[in-house]
């Protein structure tokens, strides 16, 4: 990430701007903090994407679908305005490592962290796809790697993008080593068969270091993706199976993505306790880390005087950073971040300790609203057209399996930091509330009671709920709004996460 420059905003919406950290073919992507704590990435569109009107009324379309999408394998969409000078969408931020850049520095990944990959990147396309979205642009910088598996990011905006993109500059939707045939031809309907190709694609370059298609231009890359076959070279050979049917060039011939978590279930464990190889964790960490020291540095710069976008704002390029003034002390703070700039250097473990107790202090800080909100957004809230799109949608009446009706105890971590776990559910629907849970810090002793909605029924085995804060409960709890999955197991527990401080509190539970 690089500091702002001059021709960056202070703030977008309701969010201060911390950094920059990107961009591409769509726009620019910042690191921002809105009023009550959280981090976001605010993607801001290109200034020629903002003078369309037709993108405009795609981009509403495809984030109010966006906003639908709720997984523990996706970046949910928290706020967006269309009607900005330069519309924009904010999104959970991810402190993790992408898979190009982990590949780039790591080398490609064991078969272990293979088999984890493709199934949470199997589980991310069921989520979009039951929203009604085909992603188009999966790709490895858009798969970011966490301690608790793989998320995908960047769904929603690339089909809003694509049609004004290919009128006025001519360029490419989509990376030219990881698109589908019918994607480059347009000989048919880009449906969700075109991000299983991707997928197929992703799991080449995890595991060799290289797309499947080569190198070299754009044209003999899309050549090759229509006309030849893939190089498989280096894939194990208990993926080359999966993999080859995704990059079928038929899309009626790829698996569809509940096909492949079936076949993946044939090599056993697919949990995400150590499922990375130590330095990309040991990198994650430190990335988390550096955002805690990179948000105590802004404290004293909170009301900054906001810079509004230019009409004839270009994207800025080769520039200075911006100086920024030396926080005041703060003894608390600075003792902290001291300690974290040698523990990270000592141990992966304390500077994850010393991260998540600081955030668990703010979090209970009266002077802080930490209850997680999606924001206000401009969006309206129309059901997308997607009439284009094949897609696969939970039934709205899908009830909860029988087997879930009980109360479940058990213990789950946020990293090291353990948690209590009960979820008492009651018969139910899809979009109705049924179950009580709550979350108590093994540390702080802290309880978060919250009343979940089902709002997935991904297979038999498989839920999602949405929670929302129990009246009375502790004004510290960030649980609002998140999302937990349950799954159960062929021993007769269920395995728990949910969103915590650090990323997913995972755990196993056992009905009473």
């Amino acid at each position: 990430m690089r500091p702002l420059a001059a021709a960056d905003p202070s703030r977008i919406g309701d969010y201060r701007l911390l950094g920059v950290l990107g961009s591409g073919g769509m726009g620019t992507v910042y690191l921002g903090r809105n009023s009550r704590g959280r981090t976001l990435a605010v993607k801001v569109v290109r200034p020629e994407l903002s003078h369309d009107p037709s993108f405009r009324m795609r981009f509403q379309r495809e984030v109010t679908a966006a906003r639908r999408v709720a997984g523990p394998y996706t970046a949910p969409v928290l706020d967006a305005d269309v009607n900005a000078e330069r519309p924009w969408l904010a999104t959970g931020y991810v402190a993790g490592l992408s898979l190009n850049e982990a590949v780039e520095l790591y080398g490609p990944l064991p078969e272990r962290s293979l088999h984890v990959l493709a199934d949470g990147l199997a589980r991310a396309l069921i989520t979009v796809h039951d929203a009604g979205i085909v992603h188009r642009d999966l790709k490895p910088s858009n798969v970011l790697l966490t301690s608790e598996g793989p998320k995908v990011i960047d769904f929603g905006i690339a089909r809003a993008a694509e049609d004004s993109v290919l009128t006025t500059t001519g360029e490419v939707i989509g990376s030219p080593n990881f698109m589908c045939p019918e994607q480059v031809t347009g000989g048919a309907t880009l449906g969700p068969a075109g991000d299983v190709f991707s997928l197929g694609g992703v799991l080449v370059y995890a595991a060799t270091g290289h797309g499947p298609f080569g190198e070299g231009s754009v044209v003999a890359m899309l050549w090759r993706v229509v006309q030849e076959d893939p190089d498989l070279t280096g894939v194990p050979s208990s993926l080359l199976p999966i993999i080859s049917a995704c990059l079928d060039k038929e899309p009626a011939r790829r698996p569809t993505p509940r096909q492949l978590l079936d076949q993946l279930a044939n090599f056993g464990r697919t949990d995400t306790v150590g499922w990375l190889p130590r330095p990309v964790l040991e990198h994650i960490s430190s990335r988390a880390v550096a955002l805690l020291e990179l948000e105590d540095s802004h404290d004293d710069n909170i009301e900054q005087p906001t810079q509004q976008w230019r009409p004839d704002e270009r994207q800025a390029t080769a520039q200075q950073p911006v100086p920024v003034a030396a926080p005041k002390p703060r003894r608390a703070r600075r003792a902290v971040g001291g300690f974290v700039a040698v523990v990270v250097l000592l141990a992966l473990f304390a500077g994850v300790m010393v991260l998540t107790l600081t955030l668990m202090d703010r979090r209970n800080d009266p002077a802080n609203d930490a209850s997680t909100s999606s924001g206000t957004t401009a969006v309206e809230t129309t059901e997308p057209t997607t009439s284009s799109e094949p897609t696969t949608t939970t039934p709205a009446a899908a009830a909860l399996p029988d087997a879930y009706v009980g109360t479940w105890t058990g213990s789950a971590n946020d990293g090291p930091i353990p948690f209590e776990i009960v979820v008492s559910l009651t018969e139910g629907t899809v979009g109705d509330e049924v179950a009580t849970s709550s979350n108590t810090g093994g540390l702080t002793r802290t309880k978060c009671e919250r009343i979940d909605t089902l709002i997935e029924v991904t297979s038999a085995t498989d839920i999602s709920l949405r929670s929302r804060l129990a009246p009375g409960t502790n004004s510290g709890c960030m649980d609002d709004g998140t999302v937990s999955t349950l799954q159960l197991l062929p021993d007769g527990s269920m395995r728990y996460s949910t969103t915590g401080v650090l990323g997913q509190i995972t755990g196993t539970l056992r009905k009473q």
